[in-house]
């Protein structure tokens, strides 16, 4: 019985002792989420430049194309 308890602690430390060694597969997962974040991020935020642009673009040009109709008037 002795043998039994003192086998189970031996074996509690080792593999204790080993998962502090062994690679966390949940820090790579991790690191691997945030990096997909901030690139969805980054491109949603040039997305919304471009945009931006393109609406002012077309808010020029209509307002050009109604000065005209209306000059022409």
């Amino acid at each position: 019985m002795m043998y039994a308890i003192i086998s189970i602690i031996v074996i509690a430390v080792v593999l204790l002792i080993l998962s502090f060694f062994m690679n966390d597969k949940f820090d790579n997962l991790e690191s691997e989420i945030e990096q997909l974040s901030i690139s969805t991020m980054q491109e949603n935020y040039q997305m919304k430049k471009k945009i931006k642009v393109l609406e002012e673009e077309l808010l020029t040009d209509d307002y050009s194309n109604n000065m005209r109709h209306n000059s022409d008037k």
